[in-house]
C-alpha cells in the first residue's frame, strides 16, 4: 500500500501569470504521477491555496485535477494551512469540502480545555488519519498544548498525523523558530507525521516514526525560487507501507529551469551598475528559463537613473520565461538616513523597518486612551505588530465591495489585537 504526501501547493500564488501557471503545472505533475504510481490515497498538509478566497481560474483547474485523482479511486485528505484559513469568513477549502471532493480529517471532541483528535480510517488501506489545521498568526499553537495525548497514542493500527506547523528541533531558519512548536508537543506513536508550512524539505526519523516536510511544489516568492536555483529540490513524497513504513521516496516536480546571479553594487554609479547588469544578462543562457538577478549594496547615485525595464525587456527578447530583477537590498544615498534597514528577504526588510519605526515612534497626545493602549501594546510586542502588518496586506477579493472588504480587514485586525466590538 502507498500514499502520496503533498503540501504547500499555494494554488493561485504569483501575480505574474507565467509563474502562476508554472505553480499550477507543478501540482498537475504531482497528481498525474500519483495516478501513474497507483497510490491508494493522497494527503495534503495545508496551504493548498495561497489565500482563503483565491482566483477562480486556478481553482477550476485544481478541482479538475482532484476529481481526476478521485475518478482513479484515489481519495484525498486535506487540512487547512495558514493561507487557507479565514478567521472571519468561509474559506474555499470549506466550499470544496462540502462537495465531498476530499476529506478533511480534522475533527475533534472537546472536553473542557482538552481536545481529543478523531481518526478517519481510509477505506482501502485501513490507515488511520487525523490532523491539526494551520491558523494564521500562530493561533494553532495552543491546540497542541491542549491535546488529549493518551487517546491518540493508544490507538492501534498504521497512523498518520498531518500538521501545518514547524518543529523547533528540525528547523534551522531562525526567522521561523518563533512559529514552531517543540517536538514534545506532538503525540507519540504515529508512524508518519506529515508536515507543511516550512518551505524547505525535511526528513527526520524519531524512533520508528518518520517526520517529513516535503516543502512547496514550486514556491511563492523570490526566496523560494532562489533556493530552487541553488539546489533545493521541489516536489512531494510517495510512502510505501504495510504495518510499518517500508520506503519513503521524494518525487521531484521540476517545471522550469531557474538561473540565479548576485551582483554587488557597492561604490558603482548608476551607469556602471546598468552596464554590469547588461553584461550579466547577456552572458546568461536564458531561453525558456526563469532568470533571477539580485542586486545588493550601496549605489553611488540615484536608483531612478537606471533603466531596469530595458534589462528586463532584453531578457524577454532573448526568450527568458520570466526575468526578475531583485533590488530590495540595493540602497542609495537618498535611502540612507536615520532609518537603519537590514535584511535581504521581504520579511526581513519589513521586520527591520518596523523595529526602527517602533523605536522612534511618538504617540499623538490627543489620541484616545484606547488608541494609546493599543499602540503601546504593539510597540512592546513586535510579533503582534508584524501580524497586524500582515493583516493590512490582505488583498481585496474580486467583486468584493469596499465596505465588505473594510469590515473583513477590521475584523481580522481586532482578532490580532484581541478586541471585541467596535
Amino acid at each position: 500500500m502507498k500514499f502520496a504526501h503533498i503540501t504547500d501547493c499555494h494554488i493561485g500564488a504569483w501575480r505574474n501569470p507565467k509563474l502562476r501557471d508554472l505553480n499550477l503545472k507543478a501540482f498537475e505533475n504531482a497528481i498525474l504521477h500519483c495516478i501513474d504510481s497507483t497510490v491508494d490515497f493522497i494527503v495534503i498538509s495545508g496551504d493548498f491555496f495561497d489565500t482563503n478566497i483565491p482566483h477562480l481560474g486556478p481553482v477550476k483547474k485544481a478541482v479538475e485535477l482532484l476529481q481526476l485523482a478521485k475518478s482513479h479511486g484515489i481519495q484525498t485528505y486535506m487540512i487547512y494551512g495558514s493561507h487557507d484559513f479565514a478567521m472571519t469568513n468561509i474559506s474555499m477549502i470549506d466550499i470544496l469540502h462540502s462537495t465531498a471532493l476530499f476529506i478533511k480529517p480534522t475533527g475533534f471532541e472537546k472536553n473542557g480545555d482538552v481536545l481529543k483528535l478523531q481518526f478517519f480510517t481510509d477505506a482501502k488501506t485501513g490507515a488511520k488519519i487525523t490532523g491539526i489545521s494551520g491558523r494564521k498568526m500562530g493561533l494553532d499553537a495552543e491546540l497542541y498544548e491542549k491535546l488529549d495525548r493518551t487517546g491518540v497514542e493508544s490507538e492501534d493500527g498504521f497512523k498518520i498525523l498531518l500538521l501545518h506547523k514547524g518543529i523547533r528541533e528540525f528547523t534551522t531558519d531562525i526567522s521561523l523558530i518563533k512559529d514552531c512548536i517543540p517536538l514534545q508537543y506532538l503525540p507519540t506513536g504515529f508512524d508518519y507525521y506529515g508536515g507543511g508550512h516550512i518551505h524547505k524539505r525535511i526528513e527526520e526519523t524519531v524512533g520508528e516514526s518518520r517526520v517529513v516536510y516535503p516543502g512547496p511544489l514550486f514556491g511563492t516568492n523570490y526566496e523560494d525560487l532562489e533556493l530552487t536555483a541553488k539546489g533545493e529540490r521541489r516536489g512531494f513524497y510517495i510512502v510505501d507501507f504495510d504495518k510499518k513504513i517500508t520506503s519513503c521516496d521524494f518525487i521531484e516536480t521540476n517545471v522550469a529551469d531557474i538561473v540565479v546571479r548576485d551582483l554587488q553594487a557597492d561604490g558603482l554609479s548608476p551607469a556602471e551598475l546598468e552596464r554590469k547588469l547588461a553584461q550579466t544578462a547577456s552572458s546568461l543562457d536564458v531561453k525558456d528559463k526563469i532568470i533571477l538577478i539580485k542586486v545588493t549594496g550601496n549605489l553611488n547615485g540615484k536608483r531612478s537613473e537606471i533603466d531596469f525595464g530595458k534589462i528586463t525587456a532584453s531578457l524577454y527578447a532573448r526568450g527568458a520565461l520570466v526575468p526578475i530583477l531583485n533590488t530590495n537590498s540595493l540602497t542609495t544615498p537618498e535611502d540612507r538616513g536615520s532609518l537603519e534597514v537590514r535584511g535581504t528577504s521581504k520579511a526581513e526588510i519589513e521586520g527591520s523597518i518596523l523595529k526602527e519605526y517602533v523605536r522612534t515612534f511618538k504617540v499623538d497626545p490627543t489620541a484616545s486612551t484606547a488608541v494609546k493602549e493599543n499602540i503601546a501594546k504593539l510597540c512592546k510586542d513586535e510579533e503582534m505588530a508584524l501580524k497586524l502588518l500582515e493583516t493590512f496586506k490582505t488583498e481585496k477579493i474580486e467583486n468584493e465591495t469596499v465596505a465588505i472588504y473594510d469590515d473583513r480587514v477590521a475584523a481580522m485586525a481586532k482578532s490580532v489585537l484581541s478586541l471585541d466590538g467596535d
